[in-house]
């Protein structure tokens, strides 16, 4: 028994980690405007090959987020930056308020903890 517990420790040391230059992040802009964006590094370790990067908000509706590339054939020890945007898709007036979203690195159909936490704020 105490076999398969180390086991399952040992498993889980070694599976990869991203590691976010801020997390979480807050994104701020005027409705007016758009959208906004914040630059972020991340790396992961160990190092994993072919990781796409994917969102989600709170409130598809009304705003989406996007993240700049897409995807990276290896993400290891050097950071990589990107770029996190959040777009308006409503009028401005519409728009006003605070919203939450991820960024989420998948390798495959596995996901690499921990997500990117994004706070949006449209004034």
């Amino acid at each position: 028994m105490v076999g398969a517990y180390a086991a399952v420790g040992f498993a889980a040391s070694s599976a990869p980690k991203a590691i976010w230059s801020a997390n979480p992040v807050t994104i701020t802009f005027s409705g007016s405007g758009g959208s906004g964006s914040v630059g972020e590094f991340v790396k992961c370790a160990p190092k994993v090959t072919d990781v796409s990067f994917k969102t989600s908000v709170n409130n598809p509706v009304k705003v989406s987020l996007t993240v700049s590339p897409t995807g990276e054939a290896t993400c290891g020890p050097s950071p990589d930056p990107v770029t996190v945007t959040a777009h308006c898709l409503v009028a401005a007036t519409a728009c006003k308020g605070t919203y939450t979203g991820t960024v989420t690195i998948f390798q495959g159909y596995s996901t690499i903890p921990p997500s990117l936490a994004v706070t949006i704020v449209v004034t």
